[in-house]
């Protein structure tokens, strides 16, 4: 039963990374059109939380970070809680394509608060590389402000040079 779940997670874990790389790809290439990215982005969130569309953003962030460690072991944990951040900053990029800069600095703070949960709560060791850089959500946000949990988190978190 637990290689089982295991099996199961790897290959939930794997199928959302793919749909990040194809998105990330186009991003990069100007190949997809931001409706068709959000759609994509919306399927790695079904995908991930294993729900439909609507019972996903009916929950608060602070749920759907319960739900992706919820009975997890820290590597799955970890690596669902990153692809849930990865999955939102590609969101951020589509809302500025978009001029949507209300829209994109929620995306990318949400992305910014669930990558530093991810290095003060979970080793660092094996870091993915789909993991989005504290730097460049900075980066993302501009000028926007970061609420208060975040402002805190980022005093707390313990980042390396290359952020």
């Amino acid at each position: 039963m637990i290689t089982a779940r295991r099996d199961y997670m790897m290959r939930v874990i794997e199928e959302v990374g793919r749909i990040l790389a194809r998105l990330s790809f186009k991003r990069r290439k100007g190949g997809d059109t931001d409706d068709n990215a959000l759609e994509s982005v919306i399927f790695g969130l079904q995908r991930l939380f294993d729900l439909p569309p609507d019972q996903i953003f009916r929950l608060t962030p602070a749920q759907h970070y319960d739900l992706l460690v919820r009975d997890e072991p820290p590597e799955f944990a970890r690596d669902k809680v990153l692809l849930y951040a990865a999955l939102y900053t590609e969101a951020g990029h589509a809302y500025m394509r978009m001029k949507s800069r209300e829209k994109a600095a929620i995306t990318f703070g949400t992305a910014l608060q669930f990558v530093l949960k991810a290095r003060t709560q979970f080793p660092v060791d094996g870091w993915p590389e789909y993991a989005p850089s504290v730097t460049d959500l900075l980066d993302a946000l501009g000028d926007a402000p970061l609420d208060p949990e975040t402002t805190a988190l980022l005093n707390a978190a313990t980042l390396p040079e290359k952020l």
